[in-house]
Formats: structure tokens, sequence, C-alpha cells
């Protein structure tokens, strides 16, 4: 793992992605299952790529019916959440809401993947939050 965090690596022409040793996930009394460090993680750090399996809208729709309506994220960036989706296979989907989040997510579209990055320092103990910046279909706890 590289020092700015992990990384997709290039093995035999394909993408694989790196371990990552950073997070674990926990239960938060309020917030239920997330993410949390396991080291500290300093500010840019790509935390995690994760790799998408890309969902047309008409899938999206199906999803909308069922529990992963709460995981997948907007793909296209259509802003009323009608356009393509992604269900991002990895540790990012589990990241709780804040108002005041310490990481983001930014579309990796040559990559096919979802890339957490922390927005400020997190330290060991501290869950990595994102703000799904939609309406939300919960009270939020923070």
């Amino acid at each position: 793992m590289s020092a700015s965090g992990p990384r997709l690596q290039r093995i035999a022409g394909t993408l694989r992605p790196a371990p990552n040793d950073r997070l674990e996930i926990r239960n938060d009394p309020l917030k239920g299952r997330g993410i949390f460090a396991r080291l500290p993680i300093a500010t840019g750090t790509i935390i995690e790529n994760a790799p998408v399996i890309i969902v047309s809208p008409e899938h999206c729709a199906a999803l909308d019916r069922t529990i992963l309506h709460d995981y997948y994220f907007n793909w296209d960036g259509d802003a009323d959440g009608d356009g393509t989706g992604a269900v991002a296979l990895g540790l990012v989907s589990l990241c709780n809401h804040s108002r005041r989040p310490r990481a983001r997510v930014r579309r990796n579209v040559s990559q096919n993947t979802l890339d957490l990055i922390a927005l400020a320092p997190i330290a060991a103990g501290d869950e990595v939050t994102i703000d799904y910046n939609c309406a939300l279909w919960f009270e939020p706890q923070d």
C-alpha cells in the first residue's frame, strides 16, 4: 500500500483492488453499521478505490424497491437521481451520512471506481462519514 492510500494495482493488464487494512466495519449505537479508521488517515488520502457495477436507470427503479436503495450511488451526476446508478463493491457502500463529513466520494469514470477521499485528518477509531448530497430518507444523527 502506498503512503497516499490503497490503489488499484495493475496485474497482467487487469485492475485489482489493493488490500485495505486502514478500515474496519463497526456498529455505531445511533447509526448502525459504519466504517471506522483503524489507523490515522491524512487529509487528501484516497482511502478506497471501490470497483462499481453500473446500473441503468430502469434497473435503478427496480433497486429503489429493495434494500439496495440505501446503498447505491448516483453515477452520472443527474441531480434528481433518475439517471445511471453505481453499486460499489467496497466499503464505501457502508459509509454513514454526516452533515460534517470526514470524507467524500469521487466518481472515477476512467477506472469505473468510486474513490473515497479524506476531507480532513481522520484519527484511529473515528468513523469515516460522507455527505449523501441528496434528500435524506432518515433523520440525520449529527
